[in-house]
């Protein structure tokens, strides 16, 4: 079977390859990437780990590398015979975890889930523990850690309904796999039904809580950061601003065609699109020249050039201009993906607006929509209907950001319940 995985795996890179290579674009140390992914690791970093205890966190990108790195910075910090050693996939997840290193912090690239690439990875790192993030179920690796005797625990946990079925689908090859996964800190009920559902003994599971809550300030309202913003951006103060999300194909379609509908009242109304991957932001730009508005890339020199539309092509952005939203429709909600992020728009207290498909984040969405904190739309019309009855009440966009801080500020305090366990099973 491991050689049946390990071909399958082989004819997954080969597909995949383009994207990899993509990826290796996008690295600031190709060498490295190649490398650390293949197993090969520095022998400064592998003499480190003699006489140590090392435990191996592994998150995919940037959203999970913000979700731990509280809980890794409050482990040295109680634990100080602890060293940790970070691995991410993504160049971009990479280069922010870089910026946290010290001498009991290593960042790392994971390794390709080859037996003689993780065989490399474990015999360097001599772990104690191995925590994965979310639903990062890599059979190789898993089968290694048990021959090393390192226990896994996965933290975070989340099992979406697309990850359920496919789990479900090839039971014959994940059921084992799950089986030697020592225990599961999960976000929510849902998260532990499917687990049980595809065998997990239930007495290995917990439900903790969504990590990725802690990662962000509850406490400011955001209004200082938004009213500069506007001028950093481009925009005037008797601007308002609609900002679509993390948006994937098919949406920037329906927001245009909303965006047009809504100007014919409010001709002060501009749009900030985002979409998830920047890289389709050419493709974007495109679309929305042909819908005749004025755009703009954030990446190009501006000049004060007037424009109705301002497309985001640069990492890292986002986050903070939520801060000048007057309301916010969330991305992947309106297509089957299920979801982007409604998190960092909370934190800045914006109103929220998403379509139907939230499955990523089932238990956020449901508690928002249950308390006020944001509005659930089916498709163009409905979410036209709203976003006028939104921008034209600052009584009703204050309740809306308010409700969706207040909600979601509630549901911290993950990241110290699953420090807690993690402690206790390190004695």
């Amino acid at each position: 079977m491991s050689w049946l995985y390990d071909l399958g795996f082989l004819v997954f890179g080969i597909i995949s390859l383009p994207h990899f290579v993509a990826r290796l674009g996008q690295a600031e140390d190709r060498g490295r990437l190649l490398r650390e992914r293949f197993g090969i690791l520095p022998k400064k970093l592998i003499s480190g780990t003699q006489g140590t205890r090392t435990i191996w966190v592994h998150g995919v990108s940037v959203g999970e590398v913000l979700a731990v790195e509280k809980f890794i910075h409050l482990l040295l910090e109680r634990r100080p015979d602890v060293r940790i050693v970070l691995t991410t996939v993504t160049p971009t997840g990479q280069s922010l975890a870089k910026k946290w290193e010290n001498e009991r912090l290593q960042v790392l690239y994971f390794p390709l889930d080859f037996r003689f690439a993780v065989r490399r990875f474990f015999k360097a790192l001599r772990p104690e523990l191995l925590l994965l993030m979310e639903t990062e179920i890599w059979p190789n690796v898993i089968k290694e850690a048990k021959s090393c005797k390192v226990p896994v625990g996965v933290i975070n946990g989340r099992i979406s309904e697309r990850s359920f079925k496919g789990f479900r689908r090839f039971s014959g090859i994940f059921r084992p796999i799950l089986e030697n996964i020592a225990f599961f800190l999960v976000q929510t009920e849902l998260d532990r039904e499917r687990l049980v559902g595809l065998g997990v003994d239930p007495g290995k599971i917990q439900v903790t809580g969504n990590m990725k809550l802690d990662a962000f300030d509850f406490n400011g309202d955001g209004k200082r950061e938004g009213s500069s913003l506007h001028e950093e951006w481009g925009f005037s103060r008797s601007d308002q601003i609609l900002i679509g999300g993390s948006t994937h194909e098919g949406e920037e379609t329906i927001l245009l065609r909303a965006f047009r509908r809504l100007r014919e009242g409010n001709p002060s109304l501009k749009l900030l699109l985002a979409p998830r991957h920047i890289e389709r932001a050419p493709k974007v730009s495109e679309e929305v020249n042909r819908e005749g508005f004025q755009t703009v890339l954030a990446s190009e020199e501006r000049n004060s050039s007037p424009f109705e539309v301002l497309i985001l092509d640069r990492l890292g952005e986002l986050r903070k201009l939520y801060a000048m939203a007057d309301a916010v429709v969330m991305g992947g909600s309106f297509v089957r993906h299920g979801g982007q992020s409604p998190i960092e728009p909370a934190c800045h207290r914006r109103a929220i607006l998403h379509g139907p498909w939230v499955s990523n984040f089932h238990e956020i969405y449901r508690k928002l929509d249950e308390e006020g904190g944001s509005l659930r739309v089916k498709g163009e019309d409905e979410l036209v209907f709203a976003l006028k009855r939104i921008l034209g009440s600052d009584h009703e966009r204050r309740y809306l950001g308010n409700r969706a801080y207040e909600v979601l500020s509630k549901l911290q305090g993950a990241t110290e319940r699953n420090l807690n366990w993690i402690e206790r099973s390190l004695r």
